[in-house]
């Protein structure tokens, strides 16, 4: 009686080779590196399903119109003033533009595009808690020609 070796089928069945055209694409985790340059970024803490970054925005700056497919974004204005703008959906008129002052907390749902801009004449300085989930930046450029 001849004996059959399953293990290379239990391999495939349970890691099956990719086609080349399905590979995952690999996330933007590090937009800051090739999307657009702020003042400053400081990654605090990072996992798998959670990061706190810091981030400082000199007058005029901002993180480009973007979205999180799979993670929510928390505000917390440290110092100075800031405007986060999302498009809710159904038109300009459901746009909203929430102003943030020192200790203000503002969420931002997974895919809902949304900016940070800072409009005044001084620096700002924000947390944003990334998170739960896999984090990825879809950047938007057809939003950024947006008027201010």
């Amino acid at each position: 009686m001849r004996s059959i070796d399953f293990s290379r089928a239990t391999r495939l069945r349970d890691n099956p080779p990719m086609a080349e055209s399905a590979a995952p694409r690999a996330a933007n985790t590090r937009p800051w590196e090739r999307d657009y340059t702020i003042t400053q970024t400081v990654v605090i803490a990072e996992t798998p399903e959670l990061r706190v970054i810091d981030l400082t925005l000199a007058p005029g700056e901002c993180v480009p119109w973007h979205l999180h497919p799979d993670n929510d974004d928390l505000f917390i204005c440290l110092r100075g003033t800031f405007e986060i703008r999302e498009v809710l959906g159904g038109g300009a008129d459901s746009d909203r533009v929430t102003v943030m002052q020192p200790l203000d907390r503002h969420n931002v749902e997974k895919r809902v595009p949304h900016t940070a801009v800072n409009v005044s004449d001084a620096g700002c300085q924000f947390l944003i808690v990334q998170g739960p989930g896999r984090y990825d930046f879809k950047r938007l450029p057809k939003l950024d020609e947006r008027p201010a």
